[in-house]
């Protein structure tokens, strides 16, 4: 109960510091970056969303807030990623891990899951991640053709910002594959055995 109430706090001050920024670009006139500032209003609710359905645990919705906290609300909203250079690299390297550990809990939400089909499992991991980064290349490119912005640099880099954003994140998600792997070869209680305890429809 007390980390709920955290992430109630969490979620507050990130919607106020986000409608902030909404207001400065709508003063200033800088439209460039307004769908994307919106998009945190709609993605911060998701996991409580989520939870009308299934068991979702309050620690991994913190790890989702402090996740769209720096890569949706610092990085594109704040503007990060075109001032640290790294920054970008590094949330779609995260990105990528966390999309992969998320594969594995839908597989446990739909009963899908099947402990002795690693190879299976593993390459559902990748697949799902590449599935996310690309849909978010596909968000960020409809953001610049309606808005008239380049969150994508293309005009600096062509598609090369694009495929190193996908090439991280894939990078990522073969870095979870691996410790999924690991965990399951060597029969470790750890990660993923701990996830499958947690998420669960609530009806099931």
């Amino acid at each position: 109960m007390k980390m709920k109430k955290w992430n109630n706090l969490f979620i507050s001050l990130l919607l106020l510091l986000n409608t902030g920024f909404l207001l400065k670009m709508i003063l200033s006139g800088q439209n460039n970056r307004i769908l994307v500032t919106l998009s945190v209003y709609l993605i911060i609710w998701i996991p409580k969303i989520i939870r009308h359905k299934v068991i979702f645990p309050d620690y991994m919705e913190l790890v989702y807030i402090i996740f769209v906290f720096f890569a949706q609300f610092l990085g594109s909203v704040v503007g990060l990623y075109s001032t640290i250079y790294w920054f970008d690299s590094f949330v779609h390297f995260c990105s990528g891990i966390l999309t992969g550990v998320l594969a594995i809990t839908i597989l446990f939400w739909f009963k899908k899951y099947d402990d002795k089909s690693i190879l299976f499992n593993i390459f559902f991991m990748i697949a799902f991640s590449l599935m996310v980064a690309s849909l978010w290349e596909f968000y960020e490119f409809t953001s610049d053709k309606i808005l008239n912005g380049d969150t994508q640099k293309v005009l600096e880099t062509g598609v090369g910002d694009t495929m190193k954003d996908m090439i991280v994140a894939f990078l990522g998600s073969i870095l979870t594959a691996i410790y999924y792997a690991y965990e399951k070869c060597c029969t470790k209680k750890q990660l993923f055995y701990h996830l499958e305890k947690a998420f669960r429809w609530k009806h099931a």
